[in-house]
């Protein structure tokens, strides 16, 4: 009776513990850490948003999940991003400073895609390298 409750017990803790581990181990292992990863390479916001603007799929095969450098004057300003020459969006890794406003800029970050309804390219974990 002794053996059946500990096998029971360590049956139910595997039940209970199985899908963190998955979780964590197997689905969640390859989280990027963009802020230290080396940018593939450095282009203007305006060169940028006109690849996609020519077509959007083969923008996406060269720069979709990938680390870039962008540079540009600052646009806008918000709490928690910026946005480059009007054609990039990036949303900041740190709280974004209205001193920054129309100042040339690069951000490091990872392209996410060209947003067709707001025509801008967007950006996430975007951090400043220089200004």
């Amino acid at each position: 009776m002794n053996k059946t409750k500990i096998k029971v017990l360590i049956f139910l803790l595997v039940i209970s513990f199985g899908p963190y581990y998955i979780y964590q181990n197997i689905l969640y292992k390859d989280a990027r850490d963009i802020n230290n990863e080396k940018s593939l390479l450095t282009i203007s916001a305006k060169n940028l948003e006109e690849e996609y603007t020519v077509d959007p799929t083969k923008g996406d095969s060269k720069y979709l999940n990938k680390t870039i450098e962008i540079e540009g004057r600052v646009s806008e300003v918000t709490d928690s991003s910026m946005t480059i020459d009007g054609k990039v969006f990036c949303k900041m890794n740190e709280k974004a400073k209205m001193t920054f406003m129309n100042k040339q800029i690069n951000i490091k970050g990872r392209c996410i895609g060209f947003d067709d309804l707001f025509g801008v390219v967007k950006f996430d974990q975007c951090s400043i390298q220089q200004h």
